[in-house]
């Protein structure tokens, strides 16, 4: 019974994303925010102590919050009698043993270091924890012509928040991103799998030793990266198969990818404010996200780090959600290059992952590194017998067509031929990386 039941939310969250109209949806934005602000009025010493507006039109009143305060004010926020510093010992000493344990017995406890080194915690009770588990069952965006989902999942740790999947009767197998590659190789063999969820640097590897594998793959999804449009072509080719997309944080399960393929924002469980970068066009927007169903540990106007290109036509499938073109990466990965005024101007990150995938088919693996000082050191793997000079010729036109699209000039630039390497907090790979020295 408590199957069919959270079957049945699932297939409704599945029916309204396609269903509803942008009026019925802010309707109902409207009705959750305000549940969602009384509760946290009444139960959260934090935004007890703020004057909370109860209209949709006057919430950006609420002063917004970043992680740093997040985290800094994180037992005044949270509404349950739990406490930082001891949910931050119980996810160490959990992600030690590899122990799934509930904190509480009750809560899930998500611990990220990010790319910073800040640590964020979340926290999911029982209830939240199955209408997320129901809200991934129903958004997860594999076709419906593969019927029967074994995926392997791979996360940095094991996180009990995932396991309520099982309850579908869909086989999860987990693995942390340390696996050797044939080790994973292996893994998907024995266990027949045929769905891969991962981030992009990791299916990559996978892809690069497909002819390993005794089976097809019909389904890729990718998470926790940047998945730039070479790479998703890169990974559709080598296994004939659809790469999707799950825009997913701490700070909840944001996008889904549709069943044409678009990568929508779930707007009925998140509340998103767009608001201006430096952008000369207009089209690239920083986040600011509202958890509408999350009360245990509230995200309310917490901002982003990620900046997003959302596209102003509607999608083809018919759902009113907001479309996100590009996932263009962090705010802490802008280049900034030096501008005809001699003030800074900002190169985004897609600009420069365009400048370098579109130079030659040649190149295997890239990274675009910014030092403290300015310069840009670009990282190549070729081809064997490839002109080097002309690759570099091609990447440095195309950094210049950007640059003059904002009246800015690349300056240093200088090119190294050896491997990417990984983020060492995150273990990301992070392709367009601004770095301190």
């Amino acid at each position: 019974m408590f199957i069919l039941i959270k079957a049945g939310i699932a297939k409704y969250l599945n029916w309204r994303f396609y269903n509803w109209s942008r009026e019925r949806l802010e309707q109902h934005q409207q009705k959750q925010l305000t549940k969602l602000l009384s509760y946290v009025k009444a139960h959260s010493s934090y935004y007890g102590e703020l004057s909370i507006p109860q209209s949709q039109e006057k919430f950006s009143q609420i002063p917004s919050i970043n992680k740093a305060t997040f985290m800094a004010n994180f037992d005044e926020i949270v509404s349950a009698d739990i406490h930082r510093d001891d949910l931050i010992q119980f996810a160490i000493d959990r992600e030690r043993t590899g122990s799934l344990e509930l904190y509480q017995g009750e809560f899930s406890i998500g611990l990220s270091s990010g790319t910073s080194g800040n640590k964020t915690v979340t926290v999911l009770s029982s209830k939240e924890m199955q209408l997320y588990s129901a809200l991934l069952w129903a958004r997860n965006g594999i076709p419906s012509k593969v019927k029967h989902f074994r995926i392997l999942f791979a996360l940095r740790v094991n996180n009990p928040s995932f396991m309520e999947i099982k309850s579908f009767g869909v086989q999860m197998v987990y693995v942390d991103y340390t696996h050797p590659p044939d080790a994973l190789i292996k893994l998907i063999n024995d266990k027949n799998l045929n769905i891969l969820a991962g981030p992009p640097s990791l299916l990559k590897i996978i892809a690069n030793r497909k002819d390993k594998l005794n089976h097809k793959i019909e389904t890729l999804v990718s998470y926790a990266e940047v998945l730039s449009d070479e790479t998703k072509a890169h990974l559709e080719a080598s296994f004939e198969a659809p790469v999707i997309q799950i825009y997913q944080g701490a700070e909840g399960f944001i996008g889904t990818t549709c069943r044409d393929g678009s990568l929508h924002l779930n707007e009925d469980v998140s509340l998103i404010e767009l608001s201006d970068t430096d952008d000369p066009n207009g089209n690239i927007k920083r986040v600011i996200v509202t958890d509408l169903y999350r009360t245990a540990l509230p995200f309310i106007r917490y901002e982003l780090n990620d900046i997003l290109e959302i596209d102003p036509q509607p999608c083809t499938c018919g759902s009113c959600f907001r479309v996100i073109k590009r996932i263009h990466g962090r705010m802490d990965d802008l280049f900034f290059v030096s501008g005809a005024d001699g003030e800074r101007v900002t190169l985004f990150p897609d600009y420069v992952r365009r400048s370098i995938s579109q130079a030659s088919g040649a190149i295997q693996k890239y990274q675009a590194i910014q030092r403290q000082n300015g310069s840009i050191e670009i990282r190549l793997v070729l081809d064997a017998d490839t002109d080097h000079s002309i690759i570099e010729r091609d990447i440095r036109k195309n950094l210049d067509y950007w640059c003059q699209r904002i009246d800015g000039n690349i300056g240093d630039l200088r090119f190294e031929y050896r491997s990417p390497e990984l983020h060492p907090i995150s273990k990301k790979m992070i392709r367009v990386w601004r770095v301190n020295d």
